[in-house]
């Protein structure tokens, strides 16, 4: 699937407008060609960005500012996936090929390797952490049904391959890099929740259990794209990129107690939507290369609110709601 995922290419010019009582800020502008696809929040006004391009962003002033950066030696690498832990510390993931790990503690001047992996057909998605020390890196299936997984417990400073007790996928599925979002670990138990798609979409709760995804599913550009998860409550999205208006089998809602149970919304999403993410309360955002629609009653109902193109989506401590996308395109959606 990583022919299809390098493919995810929507271009659209767009300012600042006003949808629905939402106000969507325009905070820059269109000359760095990049694609971004991660962003990371530390705090109230921390922000990482990373795309194509070998292209890297960090804002300190809450988004009003930012400072572009190509990685040396990376330039043509495509960051899928950042994750921040200060103004000066962070780790960009390469998908491949090769698949790369890389990371600052010098505000992004610059980056050692952690980890590598030149294998064709090497392509990461995903990476996860459930605080400073214990991380994951999720990937495609390379010579095996088995998804790639590596493992950090000692702050990043190596990596170990996890070979044992893994999902087993059909042919054709995979997971998609669209967002850095299609792994959510729950802080406590440290339970992988999963989200696959192409020829067939599925949840995986570590490997002991599978859930289908009432998702479009069959094709290389159809299936889940992104989970998030609140208390008792997680919701996934997705849809067909190649079909972005396409407005069914793109939500599912997964309910957790008395027992594990997965439904489709009243009202489904605008769209083919790559991320998702939890405000407050029942309040949840999703976006697209089609456009943003929110819920306030935890993914039974959605309602656009933009028809601007993003890829991914992060919020900030103080919920602050940050999108970026295309041609390095970063925007605040003020509620």
């Amino acid at each position: 699937m990583a022919s299809w995922k390098l493919f995810f290419i929507t271009c659209m010019h767009f300012t600042s407008q006003i949808l629905f009582g939402q106000h969507l800020k325009m905070l820059t502008d269109s000359s760095v060609t990049t694609s971004i696809r991660t962003l990371s929040a530390v705090g109230n006004r921390i922000i990482w960005a990373a795309g194509s391009n070998g292209q890297v962003a960090k804002s300190t002033d809450g988004g009003q500012h930012w400072h572009w950066l190509t990685v040396n030696d990376f330039a043509t690498s495509d960051f899928r996936a950042i994750q921040a832990f200060d103004e000066n510390e962070a780790i960009i993931m390469a998908v491949g090929e090769p698949a790369l790990l890389l990371k600052t503690t010098d505000g992004g001047l610059h980056w050692n390797i952690l980890f590598k992996n030149d294998a064709k057909g090497m392509f990461l998605d995903a990476l996860f952490f459930t605080n400073k020390e214990k991380g994951w890196v999720i990937g495609d299936p390379v010579s095996t049904q088995h998804p790639f997984m590596a493992t950090t417990i000692n702050r990043v400073q190596s990596w170990q391959t996890i070979t044992n007790d893994l999902p087993v996928f059909e042919n054709g599925e995979a997971f998609f890099a669209s967002s850095n979002s299609n792994i959510f670990i729950w802080k406590k138990t440290n339970a992988k929740w999963m989200v696959s798609g192409g020829t067939a979409s599925k949840l995986y709760i570590n490997s002991q259990f599978v859930y289908p995804l009432p998702l479009m599913q069959g094709s290389a550009s159809q299936g889940a794209n992104s989970i998030d998860c609140y208390q008792h409550t997680c919701i996934v999205v997705g849809g067909d990129f190649m079909h972005d208006t396409t407005a069914r089998g793109n939500a599912a809602i997964v309910t957790l107690h008395p027992s594990i149970q997965i439904k489709t919304p009243i009202q489904a999403p605008n769209g083919y939507r790559s991320c998702v993410k939890h405000i407050q309360n029942k309040t949840w955002i999703c976006c697209g290369t089609s456009g943003i629609d929110i819920s306030y009653d935890d993914g039974l109902h959605w309602q656009s609110i933009s028809n601007a193109s993003f890829h991914t989506i992060c919020i900030t401590a103080n919920k602050q709601i940050f999108l970026a996308g295309n041609k390095g395109r970063l925007a605040k959606l003020i509620l």
